[in-house]
């Protein structure tokens, strides 16, 4: 816990006021608030607006130097500070761990805080997963654009609210964030799709109000090629889904239509992803220009999480800043994990990319996964998996590793996945339907997965004889 309490810090004072210090940090004592972390020796500016709730400012101590406190508290005259408005003029001395961190926080003038009108926080579901970096800057990064006045704007794509979140400039995006509530079918989806009588959502197999989870957990689940992350971590995965957390935030101009006001009750609980910069999508252009390794490690994802809204919208085209070769970003992942695989669509499928065959290093990928230890890394991020969804999920992992070490190509184990019309079941629905015949209610679930097993080497063998 950081603790911090009234205490003049001369030494500190004096060197903040030494000619010139606030100029070069590009910082002037005009501003309304200044807070100076000495962190290891080291001084660390940082401007506080008059707007700023304490909640905020809490929030970027930790993001500079990347340090991480579970709980702070920021005390004056003895009292905690839990009023909404930083407003009080202090000297604040702290302690982190066997580190002094020493705030001084100034004020040239009187000022009269105005009301702050949004709020972001991260939602923590196991306090024991300390916030990467990389996620902690994106969190910080998308407060700092909604402090300038740069609001959420609504993206006209898709049939769910996605909100770009801009940066400090407002030339930039930073981030995009999806609230639950506006999911496609749900309460307060800004697109006038219907409200979903059951529960399912537009994908069959799926559940309105999971999105936001299903975002995170694509993206926890893309291994870099090293293996599972250890966390804290800020390493690229495999298939490159940018990073997504779960975040809760406020701002009038997300969809309200009961009306709008500053209270936690309009709070909104989504997730908020990374915003990749790109030329387009795969919709903008021949898909000739794909290299294969890049169709291939997205085909990886999609079979392995059963995918069931795969399209070339979805995918992000970029430009690598040295070689200007070209780069896929596979976005929009809330429809994957489904309870059945009756939905499931991959438009690679259909290029040619997905006739060659798998690289000897995507190949060891394949063969590096394990759909329990997946499971069990959800359940470790707050996301109990359903029973049903977790069945697929086993099954579709089962799939890619077998139909990859027996030579089958991304076409050859998608089109065992998916169907080929509406109408018509897919192979590995008629795998699930031969092992439900002998399956009886007193058969556990490893029984049943141990019966998909050998109904599907009987169905691989056959392919690998084509």
């Amino acid at each position: 816990m950081l603790f911090a309490s009234v205490a003049l810090c001369p030494a500190l004072e004096e060197v903040v006021n030494f000619p010139g210090f606030v100029g070069r940090f590009g910082l002037n004592l005009d501003d309304p608030i200044l807070i100076f972390l000495n962190i290891a020796e080291s001084l660390n500016p940082m401007r506080v607006m008059e707007s700023d709730s304490l909640a905020s400012v809490k929030l970027r101590f930790q993001s500079i130097k990347g340090f991480f406190v579970k709980k702070q508290k920021v005390l004056y005259d003895g009292r905690e500070l839990a009023r909404d408005y930083v407003h009080h003029e202090l000297t604040l001395d702290g302690e982190n761990g066997e580190n002094v961190i020493h705030l001084l926080i100034k004020k040239s003038s009187k000022v009269i805080a105005k009301p702050k009108d949004f709020s972001v926080e991260h939602v923590v579901v196991n306090h024991e997963i300390e916030l990467p970096s990389l996620l902690k800057e994106l969190i910080s990064s998308t407060i700092e654009g909604l402090e300038k006045g740069n609001a959420p704007i609504k993206s006209s794509d898709g049939s769910g609210g996605a909100y770009f979140m801009q940066d400090q400039s407002g030339h930039k995006y930073v981030s995009v964030f999806k609230p639950i509530d506006e999911e496609p079918m749900a309460v307060n989806n800004p697109h006038g799709l219907p409200l979903s009588l059951d529960g399912e959502g537009l994908k069959k197999g799926t559940q309105v109000g999971e999105g936001a989870f299903r975002e995170v957990a694509a993206y926890l689940l893309d291994y870099p090629m090293t293996g599972p992350r250890t966390f804290p971590h800020d390493q690229r995965g495999f298939a490159g889904v940018p990073p997504t957390t779960m975040v809760k935030c406020l701002h009038k101009d997300f969809n309200h239509p009961n009306g709008y006001s500053f209270s936690q009750e309009n709070a909104k609980i989504g997730s908020l992803q990374m915003f990749v910069s790109n030329v387009g999508t795969c919709e903008d252009m021949g898909y000739g220009v794909f290299p294969v390794d890049q169709v291939h490690k997205i085909s990886v994802l999609d079979i392995r999480l059963a995918n069931a809204d795969r399209h070339g919208g979805n995918i992000l085209v970029s430009r690598d800043g040295n070689d200007g070769q070209i780069v896929l970003t596979p976005i929009d992942h809330g429809y994957c994990f489904p309870n059945k695989f009756e939905d499931c669509t991959f438009e690679w499928l259909y290029w040619p990319q997905a006739k060659e065959p798998y690289s000897l290093e995507t190949l060891e990928y394949i063969k590096a996964l394990d759909a329990e230890q997946d499971i069990e890394l959800l359940r470790f991020h707050g996301w109990e998996i359903p029973p049903s969804c977790a069945r697929v999920f086993r099954i579709s992992t089962m799939l890619l590793k077998k139909g990859a070490a027996k030579g089958l190509t991304p076409f050859a184990i998608g089109s065992i996945l998916c169907r080929e019309t509406l109408e018509k079941e897919s192979v590995i629905e008629q795998i699930i339907y031969e092992a439900e015949a002998i399956w009886s209610p007193e058969t556990t679930e490893e029984e049943f997965i141990s019966t998909v097993c050998d109904i599907m080497d009987r169905y691989l063998d056959q392919y690998s004889l084509n």
